[in-house]
């Protein structure tokens, strides 16, 4: 499917030029810290203080600006959006805890597709009753379904990398549940490898690892091919519930 980007890479870093003038924002680094998102506050601030402002992530509604991403919205109320989370840590040395996205929940009972377009990322999911956490290293053209029992965001690994994300408009995005909080479970990068540190203000959760993850839809070719079918999956999850990853 084409998203209408020609994407570059140089030393892991990715630009996306589009070929049309694309809607979207920008997530900055000092919003994520005014809200306590961040895990590390304390070294996040040194960064933000003696760095220039860092962008943390970019995210591109394509629903809202390329014919095909339109045309869909409008005949099915599937919005359609890329993010392109740069990679970096909020910190001043070379380790630290990771850049990643702000973090949601879904205000009503649908679902998320997702799909790894470069690179590879940390897809974190954390119930949101019980805050059970799994953490799934994504590789490149990896994808899944994401119950929406779920809180969810996205660390990077080592590289910046980019992502496609399918949701009904009618989801709904609640980011009051991650402010003033973060997520249980935060991913660091110390000496090189990966770290899962636990959020002191979530006293009874756990996490798991997971390197590899089973799929059976693949979203994209499923928008390309029946949106309407996409439509019914990810507005009733609980009838599909075996397309959805939710948990072990």
């Amino acid at each position: 499917m084409d998203f209408g980007y020609a994407l570059k890479e140089s030393n892991g870093e990715l630009t996306v030029n589009f070929k049309q003038k694309v809607v979207g924002w920008k997530r900055l680094a000092s919003e994520m810290v005014e809200d306590k998102v961040v895990l590390d506050l304390k070294n996040a601030k040194k960064m933000i203080e003696t760095k220039r402002e860092p962008v943390v992530y970019e995210q591109y509604n394509l629903w809202k600006s390329i014919d095909r991403f339109k045309e869909i919205f409008k005949k099915t109320k599937i919005a359609s959006d890329l993010t392109l989370l740069n990679f970096g840590v909020f910190s001043t040395s070379n380790e630290g805890e990771l850049f990643s996205t702000y973090g949601h929940a879904h205000e009503t009972e649908c679902g998320e597709a997702y799909f790894v377009l470069k690179n590879s990322c940390f897809l974190i999911l954390s119930d949101k009753k019980t805050y059970e956490t799994f953490i799934l290293h994504l590789k490149e053209a990896d994808y899944l379904f994401i119950h929406p029992k779920f809180l969810h965001r996205t660390a990077c690994d080592k590289k910046d990398v980019l992502f496609a994300t399918f949701y009904p408009e009618l989801a709904g995005h609640d980011y009051k549940i991650i402010k003033n909080r973060g997520f249980p479970f935060h991913v660091f990068r110390c000496k090189n490898r990966t770290k899962i540190v636990k959020n002191p203000k979530f006293k009874n959760s756990r996490y798991e690892l997971i390197e590899k993850v089973k799929t059976r839809v693949n979203p994209i070719k499923l928008l390309e091919r029946n949106p309407e079918k996409l439509k019914d999956i990810l507005e009733n999850p609980e009838k599909y519930k075996k397309i959805y990853f939710i948990g072990r």
